[in-house]
């Protein structure tokens, strides 16, 4: 009798503790994220986000998120003696508006538009016949994006949250999907 009085106090602390703040307003909302691109191969992702609680509904943001794209080595030439390596990697930056709908649950669903900058880079390192030599290119596109996600409060301030973005730009589209865990301050 004395475990389950015991489990019944922790039972209790734990559901005072998980009361989300989804309704406040003029928090800040820092999180970090691992995911993956599709719509253009399976690549990882990582990145950050930080928005405001504008009000209960409205966040305005900002998010970053880094991706790796390929990485190869090659060789060429008559007998294939020089040899090549070719990388290439998305970073995106973008903001926007997340429009949270609050309700009784620790559970708080939103969508979200936004734009921002995708920036596409390469470099192509070669070496062979006595000569080395590196290419680099970078392509900013302007994009435009629409998300939908969901956080989880885990405790007022600090919980797991889920989202999937699509991009559009001029020459791209493909989608975002992620998790990661956030914290909520003051």
């Amino acid at each position: 009798m004395h475990h389950a009085a015991r489990a019944s106090v922790l039972v209790l602390m734990f559901a005072g503790l998980s009361l989300a703040q989804q309704d406040d307003t003029g928090v800040g909302i820092v999180a970090v994220s691992g995911g993956g691109l599709f719509g253009q191969g399976a690549h990882g992702s990582a990145g950050a986000s930080f928005g405001v609680a504008a009000s209960k509904y409205v966040v305005p943001f900002i998010d970053f998120s880094y991706s790796p794209l390929s990485s190869y080595a090659y060789t060429y030439g008559v007998n294939l003696l020089g040899k090549g390596l070719y990388t290439s990697s998305l970073l995106d930056l973008n903001g926007g508006l997340k429009f949270r709908f609050p309700n009784k649950s620790d559970w708080v669903p939103y969508i979200g538009v936004g734009a921002g900058l995708l920036r596409l880079s390469s470099s192509n390192y070669t070496s062979g016949f006595n000569t080395t030599s590196t290419i680099n290119h970078s392509t900013d596109n302007p994009a435009g994006s629409v998300s939908a996600g969901a956080l989880y409060y885990v405790t007022k301030h600090v919980g797991f949250g889920m989202e999937a973005k699509g991009y559009a730009s001029q020459h791209n589209r493909f989608g975002r999907a992620q998790a990661g865990v956030f914290y909520q301050f003051p």
